[in-house]
């Protein structure tokens, strides 16, 4: 039952994110207002920056944008999304820890990170839910940022299980909190 909420959770953050970045005008954006984004590092810039290594990954850095984050009362748990495409694929990239404060999270259980990856052939799902962690630096209030970094390995969910390591830094902002 609980996976079906976060389910749910990702998503409405989903929705708003797309309802978001679609929006024709930057200045009333919550998530990029002024519509720069191009602060250098992942600060204030609402990306997630990762290197990823495995798979059809070779030590690719990536930037995903539209990092937007949201906290679950009934869940006790945040979660990160953030999207970008990647040599002509879609990559959405969620992260999942627990309660809303500052600090390391071993991955295991209902938290950790997904990565999906979707082409023009077929959709691909990467869980890193054993061998990593989410290292919280910042949890704003809503409207502010919650950053950090992760680290560990992510699973192919195929038959294969192959394995695609990740790290990298989070920037995104909070949205009001959900129930």
């Amino acid at each position: 039952m609980k996976n079906i909420k976060f389910v749910f959770f990702f998503l409405s953050l989903l929705s708003v994110v797309l309802f978001i970045s679609c929006s024709k005008s930057d200045s009333n954006n919550p998530v990029n207002p002024g519509g720069g984004g191009n602060n250098g590092g992942g600060g204030s810039s609402n990306e997630a920056k990762l290197t990823l290594n495995g798979d059809t990954f070779n030590n690719q850095v990536v930037t995903l944008k539209n990092g937007t984050a949201g906290y679950s009362v009934s869940d006790t748990a945040t979660v990160a999304l953030f999207m970008g495409t990647v040599n002509s694929d879609s990559l959405y990239f969620y992260i999942v820890f627990k309660g809303k404060q500052t600090g390391a999270q071993n991955w295991g259980g209902d938290f950790g990170v997904m990565l999906s990856k979707k082409s023009s052939s077929a959709m691909s799902y990467y869980l890193g839910s054993q061998q990593g962690t989410t290292t919280v630096s910042n949890y704003g209030a809503v409207g502010g940022k919650i950053e950090g970094s992760v680290s560990g390995k992510l699973i192919l969910q195929t038959a294969a299980l192959t394995e695609v390591s990740v790290s990298g830094n989070f920037s995104a902002t909070r949205v009001p909190d959900v129930n």
